[in-house]
C-alpha cells in the first residue's frame, strides 16, 4: 500500500481522462457505501458533468490524495514518469482526502464558511496559512490498520511543503459522534477547537448533529 498525490494533469489526454474517471467512480463508491458520512449525496453527484469531475482533479487549490494498493510510492511532486502513471490508473484506490490551500486567513475565512468553519476559527492562530482537509474516507474493507492515520500524516507533509517552510493551520469538520474518525485525527496531532450543532439533511441522518471543529498546527 502506498500513498500519492493525484497529479493536476498528464501528458496524455487519455490517461488523465482515464484518472479522472477513476477518481469520479472511487467518490461515488463512497457515496454509495456510506451516505451518512457525506455532506453531498449521491444522487446529486452522479448527474454532474464531466468538467465537473475534471475540475476538482485541477484545481490548483485542491490537493487530492489516494491510498493505493501498490507497494510502490510513485511521486507526482517532479516530473511524471509512465511507471508511475501506470501504477495511479491501475492500482486499486482504498483511501483518500482532499487538502485545500494553501490560503492566506482573509480568504481562507471566506472560502471555508461552506464546510461550517466560521470565520472567527478560521481567523484565530498566527499562522500564516490556512488549509482545510475534507472528503476523508476509507473503504470499509481498508479500515482497522492505521491506513487513516498515514493518509492525513501525508496530507500534513504537502501542507507543509506546499506552505513553504512557514507557519500553517490544517483545520476540518467531523461528527463529534464519529469516534473513530475523531481518533484517527487525533493520532495525527488534531484537536477538538469547538463543538456546534447543525441542521443535517444527510440520508439516514437526525434531524441536527453535532459536528466537531479540529485543528492542527504545522511549522
Amino acid at each position: 500500500m502506498s500513498v500519492i498525490v493525484l497529479p493536476k494533469s498528464l501528458p496524455s489526454e487519455t490517461d488523465f481522462d482515464h484518472l479522472i474517471e477513476k477518481y469520479k467512480s472511487f467518490r461515488l463508491l463512497s457515496l454509495q457505501l456510506s451516505p451518512e458520512a457525506f455532506g453531498s449525496t449521491y444522487a446529486r453527484e452522479v448527474a454532474f458533468p464531466d468538467e465537473t469531475w475534471r475540475s476538482r482533479v485541477s484545481n490548483p487549490l485542491a490537493t487530492n490524495i489516494v491510498a493505493s494498493s501498490t507497494k510502490s510510492s510513485p511521486s507526482f511532486h517532479s516530473e511524471l514518469d509512465q511507471i508511475a502513471s501506470d501504477l495511479i490508473l491501475q492500482d486499486d484506490w482504498l483511501a483518500s482526502l482532499t487538502l485545500i490551500g494553501p490560503l492566506d486567513k482573509e480568504d481562507a475565512a471566506k472560502r471555508f464558511q461552506d464546510m461550517y468553519l466560521s470565520p472567527e476559527i478560521v481567523l484565530d492562530g498566527d499562522a500564516k496559512w490556512r488549509f482545510a482537509l475534507n472528503a476523508m474516507y476509507v473503504l470499509p474493507t481498508a479500515r482497522g490498520g492505521g491506513l487513516g492515520v498515514k493518509l492525513v500524516e501525508h496530507a500534513k507533509t504537502v501542507a507543509s511543503e506546499l506552505a513553504s517552510g512557514e507557519k500553517a493551520r490544517i483545520l476540518l469538520v467531523v461528527d463529534y459522534e464519529n469516534e473513530g474518525a475523531r481518533r484517527t485525527y487525533e493520532k495525527s496531532g488534531f484537536e477538538v477547537i469547538q463543538r456546534h450543532w447543525f441542521d443535517d439533511y444527510r440520508q439516514g441522518r437526525g434531524a441536527r448533529t453535532e459536528a466537531a471543529v479540529m485543528k492542527v498546527d504545522i511549522d
